[in-house]
């Protein structure tokens, strides 16, 4: 395990430890440390290098995948869980609305979708050999998860249009962080996010924000 990136703030002395690989699940959490300028550190793990299958990282997280959080002596894994985790320690930021309001059901909607039905998707299609062993079948596996990513830009794309430009309509949340690490995968896919007009300009519209260029740096994605 390398310690790769630290960052200190003076607003928050309580260190958040975010395990990581360049360009994985981790990007939308990590995103919002830098959206909100708390204190942190990364601890890579890399895949390619199967790390995520060491006893010292299986013993952090069993599923050995990322990223996996650990804040005040608690492991937290599943990226959508860490992101609103983070974010309900600083209510300040705005990022999660408030217990109570309209707003934090369809908050609490949009992550546990994205996690369970479009970033699932996007995996399947990214990675067939995980869901079928017969390697003349894969194929088959990708179509399938191509017909899934695109009905999901659908849906993603007629709320953007009916009540955007964000998310939660006027109000930026961590669930436009986890939707654009989710299109910023999709680049690669034959069913991308860009390619749909309102999609397309909320893929742009996060990538200006400096937490986002911050965060793409520091994983080596520019």
């Amino acid at each position: 395990m390398v310690l790769s990136i630290n960052r200190h703030s003076k607003k928050d002395t309580t260190i958040y430890t975010l395990y990581w690989d360049k360009g994985g699940a981790n990007m939308a959490t990590h995103a919002v440390f830098e959206e909100l300028g708390v204190s942190y550190e990364m601890i890579e793990i890399d895949l390619s290098k199967n790390m995520q299958k060491s006893a010292e990282y299986l013993a952090i997280n069993p599923n050995g995948k990322v990223p996996t959080l650990v804040h005040q002596g608690q492991v937290i894994y599943e990226s959508a869980a860490i992101l609103m985790y983070v974010l309900d320690q600083h209510p300040e930021s705005g990022l999660a609305p408030d217990t109570g309001c309209p707003r934090r059901g369809v908050y609490y909607q949009y992550l546990f979708w994205m996690s369970s039905t479009l970033q699932e998707a996007a995996n399947r299609w990214a990675h067939p050999e995980q869901y079928i062993s017969a390697e003349h079948n894969l194929q088959q596996v990708k179509d399938k998860a191509n017909d899934v990513l695109t009905h999901c830009w659908g849906i993603v794309e007629k709320g953007l249009a009916n009540n955007g430009p964000w998310l939660l309509g006027d109000k930026l949340s961590g669930a436009d962080f986890h939707l654009f690490m989710i299109a910023h995968w999709s680049q690669r896919y034959a069913s991308r996010a860009q390619d749909w007009t309102h999609l397309s300009a909320h893929y742009q519209a996060m990538l200006n924000r400096a937490s986002i260029q911050e965060m793409m740096a520091q994983e080596g994605l520019l």
